[in-house]
């Protein structure tokens, strides 16, 4: 998968990903949250979003994946992390999509997570 090189979306990420600390920035299905609970022990939403944070700000970039499936047809892509997590042999994978409905105030929803 191609990584993200549209400047405009990276910028909301960015933007997103520095509030990593604010509730409401970045959202996840209550499935994922449930997996973080039974397999990321120490991890809450927070500590997720922070390490997505760190991966950005490290020059790292989401992959951009066109969305082909027909259930989720409601956005053109969504945007895939795949991320160590320390003490943890195995990446995850954490697939995302952008909240962009107010471009100057964009939230990120993370809509499933799973080892890479």
């Amino acid at each position: 998968m191609p990584p993200l090189a549209d400047p405009q979306i990276l910028a909301q990420f960015v933007a997103v990903l520095d509030n990593w600390n604010v509730t409401g920035y970045v959202t996840a299905k209550a499935v994922v949250l449930d997996w973080i609970a039974d397999n990321l022990p120490g991890h809450d939403l927070r500590a997720i979003v922070k390490l997505m944070h760190d991966h950005v700000q490290a020059g790292e970039r989401p992959d951009q994946v066109r969305e082909r499936r027909p259930e989720y047809n409601d956005r053109d892509y969504h945007y895939d992390f795949r991320l160590p997590i320390p003490g943890r042999q195995q990446q995850i994978y954490i697939e995302t999509i952008l909240v962009d409905d107010d471009p100057s105030d964009p939230t990120i929803h993370i809509v499933s997570m799973h080892d890479a």
